[in-house]
């Protein structure tokens, strides 16, 4: 049974990464830390700090890691000063954890006249959809976080699973000016890629635009949802009914 937010947040984190990872992936539940570890030489990680208790399990899987992530709550403050510490984990700029009990019990939102929702094209199979390379350039334009070369976020999106579903809103010209992604597993989906163009900002939109994707998202199965937020999105988000999970910080290890 799902309990507190963070509980909610545990059980999608680890559905999300076994349901991808690799098939000899182990789920890893003890307190304070949950995730998914490779059982062969490759050694990625996945994992999701509570709190300290996690610590030293988290020191012994960090030892051997070749590749991979970990999610810090803000709790979990010896965790994150350890891998601070270490210079091939990077962070990401911190964003605040929220979960949506019940998709079905969203209200719904439609976007405001002159917009129309389209999918992005993402394989070269599809037709009548946005370019990829058009809502990367929109999504870098609106989100200072993203630091790639619009290239490299375009070929990043495409490399995404093929159960990742992206959406865009165009103008009249067929100017995409928001999107918004979701990609389920199992009962959850993590809804994410919700931007919008700054100067149309405050119309709805982004509000508009994670509706249609949890509604994409509950057409295939998915019956809860999980985002990490930026502190100009998380007011939106709680206006839909997601509830915080807490703040948390994203640090990651290529190969």
């Amino acid at each position: 049974m799902v309990g507190t937010a963070v509980d909610l947040y545990s059980g999608a984190f680890v559905a999300r990464y076994g349901h991808k990872s690799e098939s000899d992936a182990v789920p890893l539940s003890e307190p304070g830390i949950r995730g998914v570890v490779s059982a062969d030489e490759k050694r990625i990680v996945r994992l999701l700090l509570i709190d300290d208790r996690g610590y030293s399990r988290l020191a012994t899987e960090v030892a051997v890691a070749q590749q991979g992530v970990a999610h810090v709550f803000e709790r979990a403050s010896r965790c994150d000063a350890f891998l601070r510490g270490r210079s091939s984990w990077k962070a990401d700029r911190p964003s605040t954890a929220m979960v949506l009990r019940d998709i079905h019990a969203v209200s719904i939102a439609t976007l405001p006249d002159g917009l129309i929702l389209r999918p992005v094209k993402r394989l070269a199979c599809e037709s009548g959809a946005v370019p990829l390379q058009a809502a990367a350039a929109l999504a870098i334009a609106s989100d200072p976080g993203i630091t790639q070369p619009a290239d490299e976020f375009a070929e990043f999106l495409r490399a995404l699973p093929s159960a990742v579903r992206l959406f865009a809103a165009v103008d009249e010209s067929g100017i995409p000016r928001a999107t918004s992604g979701c990609v389920v597993f199992g009962e959850y989906a993590r809804i994410f890629f919700v931007n919008t163009e700054p100067g149309w900002r405050r119309r709805g939109i982004g509000r508009a635009m994670t509706v249609e994707a949890l509604r994409a998202a509950a057409s295939s199965g998915a019956r809860r949802a999980i985002l990490d937020a930026t502190d100009r999105g998380a007011s939106v988000y709680l206006r839909l009914g997601f509830e915080d999970a807490g703040r948390l910080t994203r640090y990651a290890r290529a190969a």
